[in-house]
């Protein structure tokens, strides 16, 4: 397993826009496999590549973070850790777009409304997990500043 030579779309993203690092599987002490996606809104739209990393620190800058990482090598896409992205994504918006499907036009009612909202804190707690998860894999303590 090698290093890539030179790294081509960075992971960087703006409000979930952008390239993203998810799906963190470890592989051995210390070292984790990730897949790097194209997202939208937070949402995996295409699967780049993968990677294995070794996390390092994370800074919270303004409303977003920076997580620092080494990469140790390079492997190919598992199809099936894409596929079970895609069903995560889909389990995280099923119950919000099933709600607007049976809106339609239609003024909602008190309950539906509050099944709407429900909906929406259940996306949105999907998103906060996955974010918490990843969290926690850059735990390390901060390395010492260079000279």
């Amino acid at each position: 397993m090698t290093a890539p030579k030179r790294v081509w779309l960075k992971p960087y993203s703006v409000n979930g826009t952008g390239i993203r690092l998810l799906d963190y599987r470890p592989v051995s002490p210390g070292l984790f496999e990730v897949s790097r996606w194209f997202t939208f809104f937070f949402l995996p739209i295409a699967p780049i590549g993968s990677w294995v990393i070794r996390p390092g620190t994370s800074e919270t800058v303004g409303l977003g973070s920076n997580f620092h990482f080494e990469i140790v090598g390079v492997r190919p896409l598992q199809w099936l850790r894409v596929l079970r992205t895609y069903a995560m994504a889909i389990i995280a918006l099923a119950p919000v777009g099933l709600m607007l499907w049976w809106l339609g036009d239609r003024r909602a009612t008190s309950i539906e409304l509050t099944l709407l909202l429900a909906s929406l804190a259940w996306m949105l707690a999907w998103l906060l997990v996955g974010e918490f998860r990843r969290a926690r894999i850059f735990k390390a303590e901060p390395a010492q500043p260079l000279p």
